[in-house]
């Protein structure tokens, strides 16, 4: 097993590899496999993190952050694929589980609160009694820009999570669930609670009574997320291409199609 727990570790990997130059502080990488790739963008600090790489071919891409810092739990295994885009506000500890050579895509700007679990699959299979048939696949988790989910909310496998959507606090959003752009859920298992709703990334913690009073009224759609042809992606299309690819493919696809592709709409779900 190859393990990283700074800087100066870096250099003595063999078997995988750490692409860019991140801040690793009280943080353990380890990588029990080979022909991992753990890529980094600029400002990326990781900070009281576990990134345990359990199998081999799989690629984590952590994007800029320059306000925040990665401290979460992430265990990713074999030929699997964890993107998430910049600027993202990650509140420790947060629990990141893929499994089964499935993926998880996080957009940018979005905000993921303490307690938060995100699962590709269970941990064990269950059979139907007369069929025999396995009946709890594991499925890829797709998540928008710009999109709160709430302290302790557990995002379970298939899961695909549109822009500007709000995820309730403990809410558990079950297998194969759609949750619409701009829509505000809650409870076990969620509902839509309201629909063509905003949030903005201020914190309102340190607001007196006339800075509330000044935040009445927002003038900007910048938020509003809509379906449009040729620029909302197909991420069943998408995820079915990134298991079709090697480990350098991936990333380069990762890069031309969430990184340099920033259209506004690409993860619109309704």
């Amino acid at each position: 097993m190859e393990t990283v727990k700074s800087q100066a570790d870096i250099a003595n990997l063999e078997k995988n590899r750490i692409q860019g130059n991140p801040e690793i502080t009280n943080s353990t990488i380890s990588f029990k496999g080979s022909n991992n790739v753990l890529y980094c963008e600029g400002n990326v600090k990781i900070i009281g993190a576990q990134i345990l790489f359990e199998g081999n071919n799989s690629i984590v891409y952590l994007s800029s952050a320059m306000n925040s810092q990665y401290s979460f739990t992430l265990v990713i295994y074999n030929n699997s694929t964890f993107f998430i885009g910049r600027e993202g506000n990650l509140s420790n500890p947060i629990n990141i589980n893929i499994q089964e050579s499935q993926n998880v895509i996080i957009g940018a700007e979005c905000s993921l609160s303490s307690g938060v679990n995100i699962r590709t699959a269970d941990i064990h299979p269950i059979y139907d009694n007369q069929t025999k048939q396995r009946i709890n696949h594991a499925q890829s988790v797709f998540i928008g820009d710009h999109v709160w989910i709430g302290h302790l909310a557990y995002i379970s496998r298939g899961v695909k999570i549109g822009s500007g959507a709000i995820v309730d606090n403990y809410s558990f959003v079950p297998h194969n669930a759609r949750i619409h752009s701009n829509s505000l859920v809650v409870g076990n298992p969620v509902r839509i609670e309201k629909q063509n709703v905003f949030f903005t990334k201020e914190f309102l913690g340190y607001h007196t009574a006339e800075d509330s009073l000044n935040i009445q009224d927002y003038k900007s759609d910048v938020f509003i997320y809509e379906f449009v042809n040729r620029e909302t992606l197909n991420l069943n299309q998408i995820d079915k291409i990134l298991k079709e690819l090697s480990v350098e493919e991936r990333l380069e696809f990762i890069q031309k199609l969430f990184v340099r592709n920033k259209r506004k709409n690409r993860f619109s779900i309704f």
